[in-house]
């Protein structure tokens, strides 16, 4: 049965049902030594990407079709005063895994605005909480990740 909607994401929510979330990989780096807050005019830069696939799996001998997302996110911190190659201070990426199992057949648009905001709206409190924990652990200065909106932040 294809479901057919106004909205192509609404065709994809029928279509589609979350199996799992995997932090697939993750990176904290340190650039410059960032100088005491009042020094220096930081500016936060965001990063969001997103890959998708349909995958056929053998499950018990039946063969299920599954929706396959990974979704990029990162956060850095960069000297303001520089545009051109700026100094960058600290970043943290990550990489998730999303895996939906397909329960009726979904158009490829459809997919396609699915992945680029459910599956990214799914990944983000994970990310959220990855990032505040690592920079604790890592004693740098606070970021703020904001709620997922859909607007490319």
């Amino acid at each position: 049965m294809k479901i057919e909607a106004e909205n192509p994401i609404n065709e994809a929510i029928a279509g589609l049902r979350l199996r799992d979330i995997v932090l697939y990989e993750s990176r904290l780096f340190r650039g410059d030594v960032m100088p005491d807050q009042g020094e220096v005019e930081a500016l936060q830069q965001h990063k969001r990407g997103v890959r998708f696939s349909v995958e056929e799996q053998d499950r018990a001998g039946t063969s299920v079709r599954e929706f396959h997302v990974m979704v990029s996110l990162g956060e850095r911190v960069v000297d303001s005063a520089t545009e051109q190659d700026p100094k960058v201070y600290f970043g943290i990426e990550a990489d998730y895994f999303v895996m939906y199992e397909m329960i009726c057949p979904v158009s490829q648009d459809a997919l396609r605005a699915f992945a680029d905001f459910n599956a990214v709206h799914n990944v983000w409190p994970f990310w959220r909480q990855h990032v505040f924990d690592l920079i604790g652990k890592a004693r740098l200065t606070s970021l703020q990740v904001p709620l997922f909106t859909g607007d490319g932040h």
